[in-house]
């Protein structure tokens, strides 16, 4: 009997692709219903609900998201690999579900800014609305010359806030009873200082506030507003324009600049303790010089360990 050669070992089939898990149908929920009849039973199909919900809406935010990545009309994702593009818009729909948007506000009104998640300003505002704020403007004015003739120009905004109380609107009173207002002004701008092209400037001297130094002020009282009485308000985001005036989250802080490069004059250079005795400066140790205290310590024990230091 002639002995096989043989010795393949037969491979086992690839295994079938997963499959996702049947959604739940209307005869299914039909028949679950009369089960319902304690705590336990309620949880476990309101559990259940909840998850194929939950499916189906990632499956529909997943499809929105490829279609919004794919129509290359959004800025900010066209910079981006596919999958890039397509994770990004998935999450500005999962967080403009959070905050209450829509899908296609969330990708035209959410940006990503410095590491923030940060939204359009006039949604923040509407936002506020929508939870009983609302607020009465006080432009702060001062007279100016322009071009010959007397001008108004803007140097704040005061906003003098009101909600909703017993189903009208009321002035927001402070523990004094007197109404609370926020306001930016030119001199919170005069002192806030702004990274912008590598140098630090104040934010006043920023492009938009010397172009359009009302709107700036108005919006930068909104966000204070929302800051100081509405944090529960689209919790977690900020104002596209204060975003752009922070440092990105992932940038290393800046170098302090010396004194004299700041005045346009070079720095004077550092001297170190080598070079100071190199130069003579500094003379060195004498070794018959008298220690200091604590090394008197040490001698007298090397001497007599059992003797006691005494200090002079």
């Amino acid at each position: 009997m002639t002995p096989t050669t043989d010795l393949t070992i037969p491979q086992a089939p690839p295994p079938p692709p997963p499959q996702s898990a049947p959604r739940l149908s209307i005869e299914q929920l039909a028949m679950l219903g009369p089960m319902a009849a304690d705590d336990r039973r309620v949880s476990w199909v309101n559990a259940l609900v909840d998850a194929d919900i939950a499916k189906q809406s990632y499956a529909t935010d997943m499809a929105l998201a490829k279609q919004f990545a794919i129509s290359g009309k959004f800025e900010d994702l066209k910079d981006q690999t596919p999958d890039q593009a397509i994770a990004t818009a998935m999450v500005k729909i999962q967080l403009g579900r959070a905050w209450g948007l829509n899908s296609a506000d969330s990708i035209r009104y959410i940006y990503f800014t410095n590491g923030r998640p940060a939204i359009e300003n006039e949604i923040v505002a509407s936002k506020l609305r929508l939870y009983g704020f609302e607020w009465d403007i006080e432009w702060l004015e001062e007279p100016i010359q322009h071009k010959g003739k007397a001008y108004q120009k803007c140097i704040g905004c005061r906003l003098w806030v009101k909600v909703i109380k017993d189903g009208r609107l009321a002035p927001l009173l402070d523990r004094n009873g007197q109404p609370v207002s926020v306001a930016s002004a030119e001199a919170d701008t005069d002192q806030a200082q702004i990274w912008e092209k590598g140098k630090q400037i104040p934010l006043s001297q920023k492009w938009n506030f010397q172009s359009w130094a009302r709107d700036m002020y108005y919006w930068k009282a909104i966000s204070r507003l929302k800051k100081y009485h509405a944090p529960h308000v689209l919790r977690g985001g900020m104002m596209r324009e204060e975003a752009l005036e922070v440092m990105p989250q992932d940038a290393p802080p800046p170098p302090e600049m010396p004194l004299g490069l700041a005045e346009g004059q070079p720095a004077a250079p550092v001297e170190t303790l080598a070079d100071k005795i190199l130069a003579g400066k500094v003379a060195p140790a004498d070794p018959q010089a008298e220690p200091p205290a604590g090394e008197l310590f040490t001698d007298v024990l090397e001497a007599d360990p059992e003797a006691k230091p005494k200090r002079r």
